[in-house]
């Protein structure tokens, strides 16, 4: 079985040293960078790329990396074994779908702020998710210097992705983690696809927006178990 984790915006495989660590021991892991994308189909292009050619493997996406593991899906029309979603939406802006979450004006903003200053909106955007999720979170994860001039590309994926017509095709199993406390991509949004995703299991974890980093052993564990049960109906 290999393991896909598919990081987020204005992030980096890095981000995963965690479970490639706790996962590495037993499974193939595998941490594509798509923080050169310059859209949807650019992204899932380079997860594509990166895939086993042979064998089961499991798709996992945080955030914006799980709207590339629904289009993978979509457009690609490959089968994993499993699907996961961690702390992420169908759509990221709230249209009065949810009731909760950013809307187009609060995404219309960060846009903005982006073209103007992409650093300091890249700095804003971890300020706000570390205040939730620790901000020890980040210290053991090494990140590479960043091209900020990229960040726009993910803010227009996020602006238009909507999958909210497609989730309701899915039919392998899935499981949804989410943040109790996450104010990005808030639970309501995982509740949402959890009740329209077919053989969906749905964790909420007390944290915010990266519990593979705040919550990181009980995280782990979740996924472990559910991969287990993944191997053992395939058996």
């Amino acid at each position: 079985m290999t393991l896909i984790f598919i990081h987020g915006w204005g992030s980096f495989p890095e981000v995963w040293a965690g479970q490639k660590e706790f996962f590495g021991k037993e499974y193939k892991v595998i941490l594509p960078d798509i923080s050169q994308a310059k859209n949807i189909k650019d992204a899932a292009d380079i997860v594509c790329g990166a895939l086993p050619r042979a064998g089961d493997y499991v798709l996992t996406g945080w955030s914006l990396g799980w709207l590339v593991v629904l289009e993978l899906l979509k457009s690609f029309n490959l089968r994993p074994k499993a699907i996961i979603s961690i702390a992420s939406t169908a759509r990221f802006t709230d249209d009065g779908y949810l009731g909760a979450g950013p809307t187009s004006v609060h995404l219309a903003k960060m846009i903005r702020d982006c073209k103007k200053d992409p650093k300091r909106a890249y700095i804003d955007f971890y300020k706000m998710i570390l205040a939730d999720t620790g901000k020890e979170a980040l210290v053991k994860v090494n990140l590479p210097p960043f091209d900020y001039n990229n960040l726009i590309y993910g803010l227009d994926i996020l602006k238009s992705a909507d999958y909210r017509d497609f989730i309701e095709t899915i039919n392998i199993p899935a499981l949804i983690i989410t943040g109790s406390k996450d104010t990005i991509c808030p639970k309501e949004a995982s509740i949402y696809m959890h009740k329209i995703i077919k053989n969906s299991q749905l964790e909420m974890l007390d944290c915010g927006h990266m519990p593979f980093l705040s919550r990181e052993q009980e995280f782990n564990n979740i996924l472990e178990s559910f991969i287990r049960a993944i191997e053992l109906n395939r058996d």
